[in-house]
């Protein structure tokens, strides 16, 4: 249990505090943007719709005629006095810094009247307006990148920015147009948004003290309620259940081990855990006393198993060269279950100095059943064939006939025998239902040595078997396999099937038998990859020399 408190980085209080600190920060965000944006937008709206008033209402007292009079000719007049008047009047009244009349050219704008020229009776100016009839300025900032709508005479939305002097300041700005639709001047005002940049600040930090204030106060309340109705159970589960192994380890196993769980009554949620983990461990005492029991017996089977997959190797053939002394021909077979036992088997078999026999089968199902079925078909095969040299025919006949007899459990089992004339060459073979082997005959590729299968061995009393027969030269060789071969499948359910089999035994056809069997098992292997084999994988291949050997 201290273990693995140690290993614990993150206890269950801290990690709902970290979401709650978190949720709160993020709602926090959440309403002080959605609240500075709101206010922003207010504000910006008003004074927008204040700066675009006052130039519209300019703009209507504006003759056109007489703003491009005093463009051309930059002299002023009475009206022109009176004008200015008027609009210094205007700006002083509604709070504005500045009120004026512009008409754009080139890159910048002309001033034709300025809110902050100071115009005496004689017309001359006093000190401190320099922006005065005639007056020509570059645009610069967002005027600038606006120029060709002023040049072409558009809407222009108000323009923010900040004045190194004035601070931040908004300019709404109104076209005057001639009749034909070209622009004649634009009336701007510019009004000081300093106090709302201000008034945004101050909203904005007060909002923020507010929210954090209630977050601290909201998460302080909820560690309380967390760690009394939540943490501290929990923490009691957990040190009870932690130490019931430790102190139940002998008594589990006989069923002997006490439930330690205290009652927990919070009516909620924990309360139902708190249950659940008394039933848990009562359910456990049990289900491990079981296991105990079912562990022994699955040891004891697995350990029969062992010994009935070591008999049942012991069966077949194992030892290579099978007949060191018989240079006429050469033999090696393999068999890999694909559980501890199985149902495939091969043999082969002097029946007397002059004939060699090979059988190769299959038992129907897997597992312990076709094991037992196989040992019995095999003893069978190879009796009768001690009685019948040359007739494989005549040994699956009688076989059959025996294996029939109380096969209750309907197993079969698919077979093919042949029986080799060593000093002729003479092939007898018959096939009770098997897949077709493979011939390569001396200097050629493997291709499938077909004839009419016969019925399968246990499935029918009363089946008589057809020999066939072939005539095997020096160099000729045999290649037999059960339906685990082709039938082996990849993760995609496709199977390794025929072709590619004639294909692998093709790619080096004169590789002696000994490696022959591992490349194609190696071919099979890269081919299924991480699927699992679900049939016994079973083939054995005999080379003919001849007399003498070659």
């Amino acid at each position: 249990m201290d273990r693995k408190k140690g290993q614990m980085r993150f206890t269950l209080g801290l990690k709902l505090s970290a979401m709650v600190v978190l949720l709160g920060v993020i709602l926090s965000v959440c309403a002080i943007t959605v609240s500075y944006q709101t206010f922003s937008t207010t504000m910006m709206a008003y004074y927008e719709r204040l700066g675009t008033n006052l130039t519209r209402t300019l703009a209507t007292q504006l003759d056109t005629g007489y703003l491009d009079k005093y463009y051309e000719t930059g002299e002023m007049d009475a009206r022109y006095i009176s004008t200015q008047r008027f609009i210094r009047d205007l700006a002083e009244s509604n709070d504005v810094i500045y009120l004026y009349v512009v008409r754009p050219h080139d890159k910048g704008v002309t001033f034709l009247f300025d809110s902050d020229m100071e115009l005496t009776e004689t017309g001359d100016y006093s000190s401190g307006g320099y922006c005065a009839l005639g007056t020509y300025v570059d645009l610069i900032g967002e005027f600038a990148r606006n120029l060709d709508k002023l040049l072409a005479g558009e809407p222009v939305s108000p323009i923010i920015q900040e004045d190194p002097s004035y601070g931040w300041m908004m300019t709404a700005m109104t076209p005057i147009l001639h009749e034909d639709g070209t622009v004649c001047a634009y009336v701007m005002t510019d009004i000081s948004m300093q106090d709302v940049m201000d008034s945004r600040r101050e909203f904005l930090l007060g909002l923020a003290l507010l929210l954090l204030g209630l977050t601290v106060g909201f998460i302080v309340l909820f560690l309380f309620i967390l760690r009394r109705q939540v943490v501290q159970p929990i923490n009691l589960l957990t040190s009870a259940t932690g130490d019931f192994i430790g102190n139940n380890e002998t008594e589990l196993a006989s069923g002997e081990a006490v439930v330690n769980v205290p009652e927990i009554h919070t009516g909620d949620e924990i309360q139902q855990l708190g249950d659940a983990f008394r039933q848990m461990e009562e359910d456990m005492i049990t289900y491990v006393h079981n296991f105990a029991l079912v562990t022994a017996e699955k040891e004891r089977i697995g350990a029969e198993l062992n010994v009935a997959t070591q008999i049942q190797a012991d069966m077949l053939p194992r030892i290579f060269p099978a007949f060191p002394e018989r240079k006429e021909f050469d033999i090696f077979a393999s068999m890999n279950p694909a559980k501890e036992v199985g149902g495939d088997f091969y043999d082969f078999f002097m029946t007397d100095d002059d004939h060699l026999g090979i059988v190769i089968a299959d038992v129907s199902g897997k597992g312990v059943p076709a094991a037992l079925f196989m040992v019995i078909a095999k003893t069978l095969i190879k009796n009768h064939a001690q009685f019948n040299i040359t007739a494989p025919g005549d040994v699956f006949t009688q076989t059959n006939e025996q294996l029939c007899e109380g096969n209750d459990a309907g197993l079969f089992v698919t077979g093919w025998m042949g029986v080799l004339e060593i000093s002729t060459g003479k092939f007898v073979y018959v096939n009770a239902g098997h897949n077709p082997p493979l011939l390569k005959r001396a200097g050629g590729g493997f291709d499938w040595l077909k004839s009419r299968p016969g019925f399968v061995l246990a499935g029918m009393e009363g089946v008589r078997y057809r020999e066939n027969t072939i005539q095997l030269n020096p160099g000729d060789q045999l290649f037999l396999y059960t339906d685990g071969v082709t039938e082996a499948t990849d993760t995609h359910k496709e199977l390794f099937g025929e072709a590619r089999l004639q294909a692998a035994l093709n790619e080096a056809p004169d590789v002696p038998v000994t490696e022959l069997l591992p490349r194609i098992r190696a071919r099979i292997d890269e081919f299924v990859g991480e699927a699992e084999q679900f049939d016994d994988i079973t083939m054995l291949s005999m080379l003919y020399k001849g007399e003498g050997g070659c």
